[in-house]
């Protein structure tokens, strides 16, 4: 037989289910939009029936139930989709960087308009042209020196603006190492906190969300990987390297001097995110392009002077000299120097020879004595339709320059529409995410009047049982009373 208060048993555990259930959606619809928060949902079970045979158990061939009891508070979480998610946001962050760089490069260059590597040029040979037609004439040779010196110093400021990129690159790189590191610690903290709660029993919902989140903003950084660990607790790896290894953490640090990211002071290859994209930008793409830009100088100086100072070339000093003394040693001065005086071969160390500055005489523009001729001057003219050897090409410098501008041009859109593709899968897969996790008020506002429609019936429930124990408490025995 059963307790005289069985009914009002179960009641109080049908009310109390219902009671939980409505707590937990309040705890959705509040938190409906915080970043990172998962969906909890109240999972009830039947409680233990009265089976065993005693004197509180049924003696005919059935059990009878004893109500209901909430099992668990659970979130409703897909780790694959969540696998899904971080793949794609480290590839987010590897080309919204890629693309950041490239682009930088791209408006350093800053072609096509009047200020860009281009036009300098046009201007720079144009002022020959101009120097051919008047050899003698002050002016004009004013106008190659002013081209010249900006076409050395647009060089400068090339090189000055790529290496300001590189060092950007560099800080940018430890302050998100810090990030990461600073982030790791936390997880490795969350990992402690939860591993005592779940060790008492306890279901750290909250507590697992904040280090999802955490996770999430992770992945954008390096291509980690996560695996569950004992306790509730996870483990993330860099490559083979722990970078949070269940209640403890690791530290990322950069090598400066060769550009290499360190885990606990070992080398580790990143493969896609935000720092992945810093350290190939910084060891790959700038490197690349600033060699493709060097070799222009190198080549491009070498041309000039070989003319500029060539075994005939003569200035006005020394058609000067020559009308004096017809074998009169020439002076043979380079037009671009280093600025030690040396061979430039780097965009940042090109400029015009500073006795070319101090004295415009010094431009030779002749290679006979007689201020009228105009020969040196003709051949740097045409130096910009000469066919010249690269490393890997002859071609003109003009054309040159030309394709380089353009290859940067496209990779620069070809990292943009891998970046939009990337977010695209992004909000995708968080989109699918959120249909499994995330909180739909419509669905909690269903829930909502459900459970208090539930909590209303059993309280009816026990208002009934009270009716009825109140008439077997109070009124029996009392028959003709």
């Amino acid at each position: 037989m059963t307790s005289t208060f069985h009914g009002i048993e179960i009641g109080k555990r049908a009310i109390f289910a219902s009671s939980t259930a409505l707590s937990v959606t309040g705890h959705n619809i509040a938190n409906a939009n915080t970043e990172g928060y998962t969906r909890q949902k109240a999972i009830t079970e039947a409680s233990n029936p009265l089976t065993y045979p005693g004197m509180n158990s049924g003696k005919g061939p059935y059990q009878l139930g004893t109500g209901v009891d909430t099992k668990e508070i659970t979130r409703i979480r897909d780790s694959f989709l969540d696998g899904q998610f971080r793949t794609q946001n480290e590839q987010l962050g590897y080309w919204s960087v890629k693309q950041d760089t490239l682009s930088k490069i791209e408006q350093t260059l800053n072609e096509p308009s009047e200020n860009g590597l281009q036009a300098v040029f046009d201007r720079f040979w144009q002022s020959w042209e101009d120097l051919s037609k008047e050899p003698d004439s002050l002016s004009a040779r004013a106008v190659v020196l002013s081209n010249g010196t900006a076409l050395a110093d647009r060089f400068n400021q090339i090189a000055n603006s790529i290496d300001h990129l590189s060092q950007d690159l560099k800080n940018n790189i430890s302050t998100k190492m810090t990030e990461m590191n600073n982030l790791a610690k936390q997880v490795s903290g969350l990992n402690t906190q939860i591993a005592k709660m779940v060790a008492s029993g306890q279901e750290p919902n909250d507590l697992m969300d904040k280090r999802d989140l955490m996770i999430d903003q992770l992945s954008k950084l390096a291509d980690i990987e996560v695996k569950p660990a004992a306790g509730g607790m996870v483990d993330i790896f860099i490559g083979q390297e722990y970078l949070v290894n269940g209640d403890q953490s690791s530290t990322l640090s950069f090598d400066s001097s060769n550009n290499q990211p360190l885990l606990n002071g070992q080398n580790i290859s990143l493969k896609s995110g935000e720092l992945a994209g810093m350290v190939d930008s910084l060891t790959q793409d700038i490197p690349s392009y600033m060699a493709k830009i060097n070799e222009m100088v190198t080549v491009f100086s070498s041309e000039v002077n070989s003319i500029h100072a060539g075994a005939n070339a003569m200035n006005l000093d020394d058609i000067k000299n020559r009308k004096i003394d017809p074998n009169a040693a020439l002076e043979r001065i380079p037009f671009f120097v280093s600025k030690n005086g040396s061979v430039p071969t780097t965009a940042d160390d090109i400029m015009v020879n500073p006795l070319i500055t101090a004295s415009l005489n010094k431009i030779a523009a002749a290679q006979v004595a007689s201020a009228g001729d105009a020969q040196n001057a003709n051949q740097l003219n045409d130096l910009k339709f000469k066919v010249l050897s690269f490393s890997n090409q002859s071609t003109t410098l003009n054309q040159f320059y030309r394709t380089l501008a353009g290859e940067i041009g496209i990779k620069t859109q070809e990292a943009l529409q891998m970046e939009n593709n990337a977010d695209m899968l992004v909000q995708q897969a968080d989109n699918r995410r959120q249909s499994v996790s995330g909180v739909s008020i419509d669905e909690e506002m269903t829930n909502m009047v459900r459970f208090q429609q539930s909590y209303n019936a059993a309280s009816r429930y026990i208002s009934v049982m009270d009716e009825v124990l109140d008439k077997l408490i109070n009124g029996t025995g009392r028959v003709g009373v």
